[in-house]
């Protein structure tokens, strides 16, 4: 299907967004975020243009944004911590801005990968929280939910547990802190999702990469969604690595890309209903 690609600033704000609508829309748009690391990624990479296409190839709009990045915090140097260019909520503002006027037509789908998908779940319990437009599902991939993260038990496997290590827990935290700016932050459920209940929420698929150390917080995030009695759908894409999005090419894209379009569709059909 022949998709056209509109870019335009959301009305009243600077920020870009990036329209791929296809030729015969059907369903609800998608509101979908790209990752890196809160500080990183762009509109361009295959985690926001490819997928946002292929989406958009199969008949959903969807829309992506340039949202504002936090300070770079690569490095081993201390963080120079309080506020800054693209510290929360400025990425979440972004995203409330061009998720509300997606969702001004219908319901509308918000989603995202990595950071993007930490960013978009603390959209949803602000959302919530303050009672605005509530998306009609949540789509995280390989997504971090926590401010540190979870530990992992031994029945998620080896190689989980052996790559889960200090440097691993230690960047983690580094990259939360740096995205927040605040350490009061850390523990703030609409900057952080997994540090609070997210009871009320709509249907969210948690789709994780099976040899990624991240699965750990998608895992627990999942299971707190359930406890909360939110629709949760937990699938793994086998055999995948962190990022798998960013690779077009390889087979782990595909798999990801059929999880995520069948979830879409279920749920569009399910509110046909």
């Amino acid at each position: 299907m022949r998709v056209t690609v509109r870019t335009h600033t959301v009305r009243g704000t600077t920020t870009l967004v990036r329209d791929y609508l296809p030729e015969r829309p059907k369903g609800s748009p998608l509101l979908w975020i790209h990752g890196g690391g809160f500080a990183g990624g762009d509109v361009d990479m295959p985690e926001s243009s490819v997928v946002a296409r292929r989406l958009a190839a199969s008949g959903r709009l969807v829309r992506t944004l340039r949202y504002r990045l936090a300070p770079d915090f690569s490095g081993e140097t201390p963080l120079v911590l309080g506020s800054a260019p693209g510290r929360y909520p400025a990425a979440q503002d972004d995203v409330l801005a061009a998720f509300i006027e997606l969702a001004a037509a219908g319901p509308a789908f918000l989603g995202g990968a990595s950071a993007g998908a930490c960013i978009a779940a603390g959209s949803a319990i602000r959302m919530r929280d303050e009672g605005d437009l509530i998306p009609t599902g949540l789509a995280f991939v390989y997504g971090l939910f926590h401010s540190r993260l979870p530990a992992h038990s031994d029945a998620e496997g080896q190689y989980l547990t052996t790559i889960t290590d200090a440097g691993s827990r230690r960047w983690m935290t580094r990259m939360m802190l740096n995205y927040v700016g605040v350490e009061a932050l850390l523990t703030n459920p609409q900057a952080i999702p997994g540090e609070g209940n997210p009871s009320g929420l709509s249907p969210v698929l948690i789709l994780d990469a099976e040899h990624d150390v991240l699965r750990a917080s998608g895992k627990r995030f999942a299971q707190q969604l359930r406890t909360a009695l939110v629709p949760t759908a937990e699938r793994v894409v086998a055999g995948a690595e962190h990022g798998f999005f960013n690779n077009p090419s390889s087979p782990h894209f595909e798999q990801g890309m059929t999880i995520l379009r069948g979830w879409l569709d279920q749920i569009d059909h399910g509110n046909r209903q």
